[in-house]
């Protein structure tokens, strides 16, 4: 099956959102940043995967990471190589994400991404909801990217 890759648009905000909630997350704030989001669709243009990055100056804070079982993990990478690339061009220098699974970090670290403590990230960064709500939980990891 083909998938194609785009930058998420006003006009993809209704199917975004039911896509990012059907998986149980918030679609809180999605339409004030609907153009810091990439979603890959399938042939039948039904969304499959979506990752977005919630702007704060030169940071952004990775969220809303979905992927459909129907995917392998290339396509996965290709997702995560597109946000960054987004990310960069929209001037953020610094990606940051958190994790609650030890199984993620391997892999995001082979994307690039370096585990670090709570007491380094900016204090600018626990101004947003997702990434102060993280934290909160006691096996969460915060990694970062710097470019």
């Amino acid at each position: 099956m083909l998938f194609q890759l785009k930058i998420a648009e006003e006009k993809d905000l209704g199917r975004l959102t039911d896509f990012i909630e059907k998986a149980g997350l918030s679609s809180e704030g999605l339409d004030t940043i609907i153009d810091y989001f990439v979603m890959l669709e399938d042939g039948n243009h039904e969304v499959v995967a979506c990752i977005g990055v919630e702007p704060l100056n030169t940071h952004g804070l990775l969220r809303s990471l979905v992927v459909s079982d129907k995917l392998k993990q290339a396509h996965i990478v290709t997702l995560f190589q597109s946000i960054q690339t987004l990310a960069e061009k929209k001037g953020i220098s610094n990606l940051y994400l958190v994790t609650n699974k030890e199984a993620s970090v391997n892999f995001l670290a082979l994307m690039g991404f370096s585990q670090i403590e709570p007491n380094v990230i900016p204090d600018e960064m626990l101004t947003l909801d997702h990434m102060s709500g993280s934290l909160e939980d006691p096996n969460a990891k915060i990694m970062v990217k710097s470019s």
